[in-house]
């Protein structure tokens, strides 16, 4: 795959010039880092979500991303939930590994020109897939809605009238339910606009 890829590049991007190829985010960020202080440099990547290695997919782009470089997400793996996960974190560009050679292109230009773009097979999955519900406890709703709009741990317990490790566990269990229905929340920034997408902040 990732000399099909290469090959692709070449072949429809002759000004290109690829400075790595490989499936490991450490030794690219090396090669990187030798040709970052050269004038007008423009990089983007090529990122599978799945390297073989166990890495999660938001930890790679956000590792690329801090490197200022501009991520295109090749995969076969194109839930609609993954697209606009990826896309939201970052990603300038989502193409599956089904598309040809011209939606690559397209994407790899768009991404050097500060344009989002996605493959049309991916566009289709996006507006045919139903939102995704997820169901959560009462307990579990009242203490992702606290935590999501500001309040600190121990303010959530107080305000529940129960222990701080029990407002831990609904959270961690609110949180464990979203990412089994494919939502990752990394952070507090995450929690708050899914819990004002669901409705839980008033």
């Amino acid at each position: 795959m990732r000399e099909a890829l290469a090959y692709n590049v070449v072949l429809h991007l002759p000004d290109a010039e690829i400075f790595y190829t490989g499936q490991s985010i450490e030794e690219l960020l090396e090669e990187w880092q030798k040709i970052d202080s050269q004038e007008n440099t423009r990089a983007v990547v090529i990122l599978d979500l799945d390297l073989g290695d166990g890495s999660e997919p938001l930890d790679n782009l956000n590792r690329l991303l801090n490197a200022s470089l501009s991520i295109v997400v090749v995969s076969a793996l194109a839930s609609a939930r993954t697209v606009r996960l990826m896309l939201r974190h970052g990603a300038a560009a989502y193409v599956s590994k089904s598309s040809d050679a011209e939606a690559l292109r397209d994407a790899i230009v768009g991404a050097t020109n500060n344009q989002q773009y996605m493959s049309p097979d991916i566009a289709i999955a996006l507006l045919g897939e139903d939102e995704v519900h997820v169901a959560l406890s009462q307990k579990e709703r009242q203490a992702l809605s606290l935590y999501a709009s500001g309040m600190k741990l121990d303010a959530v317990a107080s305000s529940m009238d129960i222990s701080r490790s029990t407002a831990s566990e609904y959270i961690q269990r609110a949180r464990k339910k979203y990412t089994k229905a494919g939502i990752h929340l990394t952070n507090k920034t995450d929690l708050y606009r899914q819990a004002q997408k669901d409705g839980l902040l008033k």
